[in-house]
């Protein structure tokens, strides 16, 4: 039985050590922090793509050969599916969608977001499907504005009202300071979820769903989600928030209970300051401990830290990058020959908003297709060490879409290659 260190506790790290577990090997997590789930809007995107999505993946693959869904290959991502569908089963956290093409979702804004899969709370809001629909928020929250939602969705040729309710609760709480996973815990209240209903049903006119907040339950979410759409007399569904996102608590809940059920030990609060190496392999890392640093040894290392937003990658005022464990070699922004070294104006287009990715989101450390890093030549830096999720090279998640279908490729891969050891 080998031991495998994952080190990140993100989605990527968290899938990655419940795979490489059900696969036999001792798995033990350590990580500063909670990852990016709580920052995730709860759905899986695997290709901002219009139809038929395995086609329009098997396109892309072949036209992006250093992309991770092509280190790792197709079917890693759908072994990947397959491993959080069944991670997360038993805490009602399910994912619908049958891949053959993607939901279209709005976004608090009233845009559209393609996903591949999503939760249950959400398919309902398919804006695919010509039912009109009521966007439903609580008057005087600060971190949605129905009206505005509805508003951008009907410039778009949705049949979208906005409409704001009173909900007494938030004035204990302080309506403007009240997070999102704040306002999820009211909403697991039955006289909540009753007084609500009560305002929005004599006021549907003619809309046949209705969407919220991603704020209906936190523990009890898929109870509240039921007994809201009944209370309603119509399907109800979510609409993602500004952080906290409570989606994306719930996914980290389910995996976290996942990993406790099959016995992986998880270490949070651990900041990993460096690795340790000899002859080519990783022996194992460094992090400090009560009273004084410990090595945490494993045969195989999962490297799950994230990218520059995630603490994988360090950056500084001169524009010099680095990966903060292994010193691994990085892809960076191509910079000016007569430049000494890239400057944070390489970084960035000129317009932020840009419909092309900043060279900044293909940062990263290049793998090869077990997922090891590798230098400018391909040669492996470190054999027993994996790449999982957002801390690879070659890809721009925001631009393509593909931000949850990378670490579920990877993290399945990752756990592959690290338990064959």
């Amino acid at each position: 039985m080998s031991d495998i260190l994952v080190i990140g506790a993100g989605p990527a790290g968290l899938l990655a050590a419940w795979i490489a577990r059900q696969r036999g090997a001792r798995v033990r997590v350590l990580a500063t922090g909670i990852g990016t789930t709580h920052l995730a809007a709860g759905w899986i995107g695997l290709l901002d793509a219009d139809g038929d999505l395995p086609a329009a993946l098997g396109h892309w693959t072949a036209a992006h050969p250093r992309h991770p869904y092509s280190l790792a290959g197709l079917e890693a991502l759908w072994g990947g599916i397959a491993a959080l569908r069944e991670a997360t089963a038993q805490d009602d956290v399910s994912y619908e969608g049958d891949l053959s093409s993607n939901y279209q979702l709005p976004t608090a804004l009233g845009a559209s977001a393609a996903a591949a899969l999503a939760p249950a709370s959400f398919v309902a809001g398919d804006l695919r499907r010509p039912e009109p629909m009521l966007i439903a928020g609580p008057r005087g929250w600060r971190d949605f504005y129905p009206q505005l939602c509805a508003e951008n969705l009907a410039r778009q040729g949705v049949a979208a009202r906005g409409l704001a309710f009173d909900l007494p609760e938030m004035r204990a709480a302080s309506q403007f300071d009240l997070t999102s996973v704040g306002l999820a815990r009211l909403f697991e209240r039955a006289e909540v979820r009753a007084r609500i209903a009560d305002q929005l049903r004599p006021r549907l006119d003619g809309a046949v769903r209705v969407g919220f907040p991603a704020v209906i339950g936190l523990e009890r979410a898929v109870e509240a989600w039921r007994d809201l759409q009944e209370r309603l007399g119509v399907p109800v569904f979510e609409i993602p928030t500004l952080p906290p996102s409570v989606p994306g608590t719930r996914l980290y809940q389910a995996c976290k209970a996942a990993l406790t059920r099959a016995g992986v030990q998880i270490l949070l609060d651990m900041t990993v300051t460096r690795g340790v190496t000899a002859n080519g392999r990783a022996i194992g890392v460094i992090a400090p401990d009560v009273v004084r640093e410990r090595t945490y040894r494993g045969d195989a290392i999962i490297l799950a830290t994230g990218g520059l937003y995630g603490g994988g990658i360090a950056s500084d005022q001169r524009g010099e990058l680095r990966e903060t464990i292994f010193g691994l070699p990085l892809h960076t922004p191509p910079r000016d020959a007569s430049q000494e070294r890239a400057g944070v104006g390489d970084w960035f287009q000129p317009v932020f908003l840009s419909e092309q990715e900043h060279p900044i989101h293909k940062v990263g450390v290049r793998a090869n297709s077990q997922l090891q890093p590798v230098d400018e030549s391909g040669r492996v830096v470190l054999a027993n060490v994996y790449i999982a999720g957002r801390l690879l090279a070659g890809y721009a998640p925001l631009a393509e879409g593909s931000t949850e279908g990378v670490w579920l490729a990877t993290a399945y891969r990752a756990a592959q290659e690290a338990g064959a050891l």
